[in-house]
């Protein structure tokens, strides 16, 4: 298991919207009030304003319908994660801070019952009948490893860093247990390739200054430079950066002479390291944001850097820098968002690429190139069509063997071939099958310097080129697909469809992990009609739409209320019948022909009973337009198809003030028995149980960490599942707390959950869609004899196995029984090609031999016969003896309980025992000694 080692870090509680960047009239109205509700109205207000000011202007239009799209987007991830007080907040921070204390309150729980989640999918994503283009998930950042071309890294702004051994034919996941972590800046030590650093904060999602729906920078907001030395197993966070409030990151570089000298550029201006990540100083002569640093290939000293309107050289190694304006020769102070690219071919070229006047929706400024290392910059075109959303995605790259070849990227990718002069369109993007195919808008673009490989971020994935972009291969194999929501049919489980970020609504119809791409936008809810394997209703940006039989196109559905991110439920008893929402709920008896509406608001969340045709529950909260009140905030049930409607919002139990529901889950055999769950960061305010049709509540929110938690599932007994912001728990009927059920899955947000007979699937913002055998009861004896692939993980009273392991790193495998584990001859895991193993003894339902991500000194020594330690306080210790291939040997004490002070474990056996042994307290190393 992989883990990120922290450093304190000191959260901060009070931060002014003056820091988000928003426009004068905005932060006016907002005052000091941090509210969702306030600010959802208020930027919801603004966009819809600035609409009907552009009057008909199709430009202006297009710009503030993409605009109003990059709000949704962030209005609805936010809406789940205030703080308790309905705040925004960094989240990001809280979560990774609510992990660990979970962790560690937790310790023989780290891993979770039974449950062994893998990949479904999807893998790579095909055109289909109904689409032709294709779009796996959104990448922000690259990197080369220094003497290896083969060897690229890619940062994703939800699924963290990945790893390709094959120049991005297919990917790893590298970091998977940091939670909610975006990539911004990658480097790979060219001293040292083990040594990694990846700054985080989803910048592009933040775009900048003067813009009123981005550059908040609490969307995904980074949680500082975290650092690995070992290829990615493990990961700490280096010196804090010392920037109070919310900030994102756009770039990491490293100096070509000096391995410890890094530089970031992030919202809050440019920081340097000296000493590898130790500290951070603020070294620009501002903090304005900055989207792009780079240093003169070679070079020890020369440094640029640029701000959404600004030009900077250093001189001393980033130790200062200092405005350059006045080397170019067309003004570049109007610009909203400027990039920087350089190339060895050329030490002394410098090209840079301005964008978006402040003073036009639809305006480029040009691009510019130097050849004397940025002393001045001449003009060499001002093509409008270069740039498209400029702060959402801007880039160049100059090829690494000729200085002329010049590629930018916005909406789509222009090439030129005489430095800049002339640009032609390079990309496709709504064919797929085309050799110049590329999903739209361009997050990066980088040329190895090793091979002149080209490779190109987008929000569809990564795109390869070995001739300069002539032809181009989607590299889509990377798992990071941002799904809303997602559903399995329930008559045949190959049927599976999800609506995604950026990649429509995507659609699985056999045993595979490529799926198909059904729509472009951005996908939301997904319902098949029940026991059928199509068609399905899926809600796209602002509509609803029905597919056609065995998903041959598409048919939108009239008749409804425009408004972002509709749930959907169908009736299970006749499939004519299915409900949607805005902030009021709409029926159809009629399969979708007509709609009619009813009067209460499910928004947030919107259930029909397997047990009851008659009833629907529905929880829901004022439009982002309308203000937002507690008033507002509702919970309802109908009991006759939705002609009236009873609320439970003020029945026993229920807690009077509420951030959001952000799911209802309904006992499949009986509709009284009825689960809420709850976003937001409110303690101990996460799950409630209803076994009266929400007459009354009960909180059984227990031990689970203060987290969102997502969605639910229910099984027929009554058990519950849970998907949060870090995993999925588990509670069964007769328990009286959750598990952690999560084994083997990124700590990611889970957005769904279903359950189809003995096995549970769940959707990930970030991650694709997994699965999971349910929860069953800790088996007496198991033997494995098959060959081992894959991530698996095992649990019994005793296991055997004979097994041989197999597939390099990609197959890591955990075994983990009450009494023993015993390797049988012919029993294979070779380390030297990557295939890793654990085994250890533990009860079923808890964890096993921790992940150590701390170290206690507790003074552990051997003496006469005695092993002694110092207890640093009351708790737990476990006393190990493992072999020379680390494997259990023998327990001299397993969790006894100490008091703080000496222990002396009196043990005949120790005279007699050899290999190595094991302190542990309260999950935590607290020494070793070989016997």
């Amino acid at each position: 298991m992989k883990k990120l080692l922290l450093i304190p870090i000191c959260f901060i509680t009070v931060v002014s919207f003056a820091q988000f960047n928003l426009p004068a009239s905005v932060v006016q109205r907002l005052g000091n009030d941090r509210s969702f509700d306030r600010f959802a109205y208020e930027n919801m207000r603004q966009v819809t304003n600035s609409r009907i000011a552009a009057g008909t202007d199709p430009a202006r239009q297009r710009y503030f319908n993409k605009q109003e799209k990059f709000l949704a987007r962030t209005l609805w991830y936010l809406e789940g994660r205030q703080d308790s007080a309905g705040n925004i907040f960094n989240y990001a921070k809280k979560t990774l801070e609510e992990s660990e204390r979970y962790a560690d309150a937790t310790a023989n729980a780290i891993e979770s019952t039974n449950g062994s989640w893998t990949l479904v999918g999807p893998t790579n994503n095909q055109p289909s009948t109904n689409n032709a283009s294709k779009g796996q998930g959104r990448v922000d950042r690259f990197a080369f490893h220094p003497t290896d071309a083969n060897i690229v890294f890619a940062g994703t702004p939800c699924g963290g860093l990945w790893k390709s051994m094959d120049k991005g034919t297919t990917w790893s996941a590298v970091n998977t247990h940091i939670p909610n972590l975006s990539v911004s800046g990658i480097v790979i030590n060219w001293q040292d390739p083990n040594d990694i650093y990846v700054l985080t904060g989803d910048g592009d999602s933040n775009g900048g200054d003067n813009y009123f729906v981005q550059g908040f920078d609490y969307i995904r907001p980074s949680i500082g430079v975290i650092k690995s030395t070992d290829g990615g197993i493990t990961w700490r966070r280096t010196g804090d950066l010392g920037i109070s409030g919310f900030y994102t990151g756009y770039k990491l570089i490293q100096s070509p002479t000096n391995p410890s000298l890094l530089i970031a550029a992030t919202s809050e201006g440019l920081y340097r390291t000296t000493n590898g990540g130790g500290s951070w100083e603020l070294v620009s002569p501002n903090t304005d944001r900055y989207f792009d640093v780079e240093w003169k290939p070679g070079s020890s000293l020369r440094v640029y850097a640029a701000s959404h309107q600004n030009f900077y050289i250093s001189l001393n190694a980033g130790g200062s820098f200092s405005n350059q304006d006045d080397n170019f020769d067309f003004p570049v102070g109007t610009a909203t968002r400027m990039a920087i690219a350089v190339t060895p071919d050329n030490v002394n070229c410098v090209y840079v690429f301005a964008g978006y006047s402040t003073d036009s929706y639809d305006n480029n400024i040009g691009v510019y190139k130097s050849t004397d290392g940025g002393d001045n910059f001449i003009r060499k075109t001002s093509v409008d069509n270069l740039v498209s959303s400029a702060r959402y995605m801007h880039n160049i790259a100059v090829s690494s063997i000729n200085e002329n070849v010049v590629i930018t990227g916005s909406l789509e990718l222009w090439k030129s071939t005489d430095g800049g002069v002339n640009f032609s369109l390079m990309s496709s993007g709504g064919d797929a099958s085309a050799t110049n195919f590329a999903h739209a808008d361009v997050h990066d673009i980088a040329f190895n310097p090793l091979d002149n490989t080209l490779y190109i971020g987008t929000d569809g994935g990564v795109h390869r080129s070995s001739n300069s972009g002539t032809n181009l291969v989607a590299c889509y194999n990377m798992s990071n697909t941002q799904f809303y929501h997602f559903d399995v049919s329930e008559s045949n489980t190959d049927y599976m469809m999800g609506g995604a970020q950026d990649n429509g609504t995507m659609l699985r119809t056999g045993n595979s992990s490529i799926f198909y791409h059904f729509t472009g936008g951005d996908g939301y809810d997904i319902q098949f009609l029940h026991g059928a394997q199509s068609p399905a209703y899926f809600s796209v940006n602002k509509n609803l739409f029905k597919s056609n039989i065995l998903f041959a196109g598409h048919t939108q559905m009239e008749g409804i209320n425009e408004s972002w991110y509709k749930p959907i439920a169908v009736s299970y008893f006749n499939n004519d019948i299915a409900y949607t929402s805005s902030d009021t709920v709409f029926k159809t008896t009629n399969g979708g022909d007509s709609w009619t509406s009813k009067s209460a608001n499910g928004r947030w969340a919107l259930v029909t009973c397997p047990s009851n045709s008659n009833r629907i529950y529905a929880a829901g909260g004022a439009s982002w337009n309308d203000g937002g009140s507690q008033s507002e905030k509702t919970l309802k049930r109908s009991d006759n198809g939705g002609d009236s409607w009873i609320n439970l919002r003020t029945s026993p139990g229920f807690p009077s003030n509420i951030t959001k529901i952000t799911s209802i889950g309904v006992s499949p055999s009986n509709s009284a028995r009825v689960w809420v769950t709850m976003g937001g960061f409110t303690d101990n305010q996460k799950v409630y149980y209803s076994s009266n049709s929400g007459g009354d509540w009960l909180n059984i929110t227990g031990s689970l960490p203060n987290i969102p938690v997502n969605c639910i599932a229910v099984d027929e007994n009554a058990d519950a599942y849970i998907g949060t912001d870090i995993g999925v728990f588990f509670r069964s009927a007769t328990m009286t707390d959750w598990q952690p059920f999560y084994n083997l899955m990124p700590r990611i947000p889970v957005t769904e959950l279903h359950i189809r007979g003995s096995v549970i699937y769940a959707s990930t913002f970030g991650r694709g869609i997994w699965r999971s055998s349910t929860y069953t009861e800790c088996p007496a004896e198991l033997s494995l004899v098959a060959n081992l692939t894959g991530y698996r993980f095992y649990e019994a009273a005793e296991i055997t196995t004979s097994s041989v392991l197999s597939g390099g790193i990609s197959t890591e495998v955990f075994m983990q029984a009450r009494t023993s584990v015993t390797m049988l001859p012919g029993f294979s895991a070779d380390a030297t090609t990557g295939e890793k193993f654990k085994a250890w003894i533990a009860n079923c339902g808890t964890g096993g031999i921790p992940v150590f991500d701390r170290t206690i000194d507790a003074g552990f020594s051997r003496a006469d016969g005695q092993l002694k330690f110092e207890m640093p306080f009351d708790g737990k210790a476990s006393v190990l003896v493992l072999d020379n291939n680390q494997q259990l040997k023998h327990i001299i004490s397993l969790n006894e309980v100490y008091r703080k002070g000496r222990v002396e474990l009196n043990s005949s056996l120790t005279a007699s025992l050899t290999g190595t042994v094991v302190l542990v307290i309260d999950g935590q190393l607290g020494g070793t000694i070989v016997l």
